[in-house]
């Protein structure tokens, strides 16, 4: 594997993770978003936002969600 692309497959699994640990009862675009926005990178963020434009099947919906939120 390149490194771009284990890059960007780490990315995934990290996006994935964080809104598999959302606590119920809110919004979890919106908490995944807060966390990206906090945590990641401004480099970090803009690859998730390529990954969901070119490949949204490897995140969970509530991820893309939230990469739409922070556009």
């Amino acid at each position: 594997m390149s490194g771009v692309v284990e890059q960007d497959a780490r990315l995934v699994v990290m996006a994935n993770q964080i809104a598999s640990n959302v606590p119920p009862g809110g919004d979890v675009s919106q908490q995944v978003a807060e966390h990206l926005r906090k945590f990641w990178t401004d480099a970090m963020r803009a690859d998730l936002e390529r990954i969901s434009e070119q490949s949204s099947q490897q995140l969970r919906e509530e991820v893309v969600a939230a990469v739409a939120l922070l556009a």
